[in-house]
């Protein structure tokens, strides 16, 4: 028995990141023609959107692999008990320690700016960073949280 597998979640996400990230693009590329030097954020946004449309066309197929897998189980209600579930809390913390050292760096690079070449336009771009870092301890952690759980959640066992 195989798993009917409906993209109709995915159909939806397509239509709206895939739609959103064309306006963004198209914007981002008549702003840089205009002459705005900042239409490199809206082009950059268009690659985000499409990434995050990867990721779940990705993790869609791990997930339809994973329940194929278990449908193929001579007793498939055990079969899901022995596979890997959660870890939010390791990408949690994993990703917050990226934050925390990515912080530290942009504290070091604030402090020897002035050591640095074109110390004013140095000093701004760090303590900008440092600014920019603050809601990151606690939005990257819980993206990350969710996103190694989400893989985890949708692998097989080695050898399958």
């Amino acid at each position: 028995m195989t798993t009917t597998r409906s993209y109709a979640h995915v159909g939806c996400a397509t239509v709206l990141l895939g739609g959103a990230s064309l306006v963004f693009a198209g914007g981002g590329f008549e702003a840089i023609q205009q002459g705005y030097s900042l239409g490199w954020l809206a082009v950059a946004g268009a690659i985000g959107l499409l990434l995050l449309l990867g990721f779940l066309y990705w993790i869609s197929y791990r997930a339809y692999r994973r329940r194929d897998w278990i449908e193929r189980q001579p007793y498939s209600h055990f079969a899901q008990q022995g596979l890997k579930q959660g870890g939010f809390w390791k990408g949690f913390f994993v990703s917050w320690a990226v934050v925390l050292v990515t912080h530290v760096v942009a504290f070091l690079g604030m402090g020897f700016a002035p050591a640095l070449p074109y110390p004013e336009q140095t000093g701004a771009i760090f303590s900008l960073a440092v600014l920019a870092l603050v809601p990151a301890h606690v939005v990257v952690p819980i993206i990350g949280g969710t996103i190694y759980s989400f893989i985890r959640n949708t692998s097989l066992q080695r050898g399958t």
